[in-house]
C-alpha cells in the first residue's frame, strides 16, 4: 500500500513537471505523430477500397491486423 502511494505520487509529480511535458511533446511530434498519420492514411485508403457488401467486423479485423503488422 505504501509503495503504491509512493509510485502514484511520483507519477503525479512527474506529470505536472513542465520540463517533462515538453520532452514528451517533442518525442510525440518527432516519433509518434508521423507513424500515426501514416497509419490513419492507410486506414482511410482501406475504407475507400472496401467492398460494399463486406461485413464490418471482417473489415475491422483486417484493418487491425494491418495496423499491428506494419
Amino acid at each position: 500500500m505504501i509503495i503504491r502511494r509512493l509510485l502514484l505520487s511520483a507519477a503525479r509529480k512527474a506529470a505536472t513537471d513542465p520540463r517533462l511535458q515538453a520532452k514528451a511533446r517533442e518525442a510525440y511530434e518527432q516519433n509518434a505523430k508521423p507513424v500515426i498519420d501514416q497509419k490513419a492514411g492507410e486506414l482511410r485508403q482501406m475504407a475507400t477500397e472496401r467492398p460494399s457488401g463486406e461485413h464490418p467486423a471482417r473489415f475491422a479485423g483486417r484493418a487491425l491486423k494491418r495496423l499491428l503488422d506494419g
